[in-house]
């Protein structure tokens, strides 16, 4: 039940936190870990089950320091299109999502521009119908919408 407000975008360059929680008395706990996507997938599918994950350990040691920076809007449209999804709510998040997942995946079969990506998101966020209270069907439904929409237009 997080409101767009609540959440914050960093850029953090190491890639070493993957996420960070701030609770109501202050503290921030921090889920840290080797720089790729591994262990969160891992704990993803898992949960609540800790598996073993094979490889390097982190070192802080070897990493020294951790830096954060402010995200550009400008310069980070898809995240500015996120939040306008997260802010509509409804089948919204689920037409970024999977208009996403479908220009990404058009991108990295070289049938589209990097740049196109974003704005086929937004288009499909502008041309997809929206459902307010989705159920699991329309949840579906909106996901081969988004995609659908993303394939007529290339």
């Amino acid at each position: 039940d997080a409101e767009p407000e609540q959440i914050q975008v960093l850029i953090h360059p190491q890639s070493i936190v993957h996420s960070a929680v701030e609770y109501s008395d202050g503290a921030v706990i921090a889920q840290m870990g080797i720089p790729d996507m591994r262990l969160p997938i891992q704990y993803a599918l898992y949960y609540p089950k800790r598996m073993s994950l094979f490889g390097s350990p982190l070192d802080l040691f070897a990493v020294k320091e951790l830096t954060f920076e402010e995200p550009d809007l400008e310069n980070f449209p898809g995240l500015a299109l996120a939040y306008r999804a997260m802010r509509k709510g409804g089948s919204a998040t689920t037409t970024f999502n999977a208009a996403n997942e479908c220009a990404v995946s058009l991108f990295l079969r070289e049938r589209i521009g990097y740049l196109q990506i974003t704005e086929l998101i937004e288009d499909a966020m502008a041309g997809c119908g929206y459902t307010e209270n989705p159920g699991v069907e329309q949840i579906l439904e909106a996901e081969r919408e988004a995609c659908d929409y993303v394939m007529s237009r290339i």
